[in-house]
């Protein structure tokens, strides 16, 4: 699930990075709409996956049992909470860098 968060988030990161690569241009509104448009989607992805690691680390702790079945849920929401946030600063950047690009 690591991995999977890591890739997540430096595919996240590319893609700020190429709006921010961006930022120096301006561009139509028919363009910004398009790239608003791929972030959403991109935003929503993220949110989803880090819901469905959420629920899939949450299974497999109800093998356990007591404080490790504990530990393993608290362990598992703190991730979930890390990969919502993480999706939410990207898409807030990506957000801004389009709203400039406009201008």
């Amino acid at each position: 699930m690591n991995k999977l968060n890591a890739m997540l988030i430096a595919g996240l990161g590319a893609a700020s990075l190429s709006f921010s690569a961006l930022a120096a241009d301006t561009m139509s509104k028919s363009d910004a709409k398009t790239m608003k448009s791929e972030s959403d989607g991109q935003y929503k992805a993220a949110k989803k996956k880090a819901h469905d690691d959420y629920e899939a680390a949450k299974a497999s702790c109800k093998s356990m049992n007591g404080d490790a079945q504990k530990s393993c849920m608290k362990d598992a929401k703190a991730t979930e909470e890390k990969a919502e946030a993480d999706a939410n600063a990207t898409h807030e950047k990506e957000e801004a860098d389009i709203k400039a690009m406009k201008k």
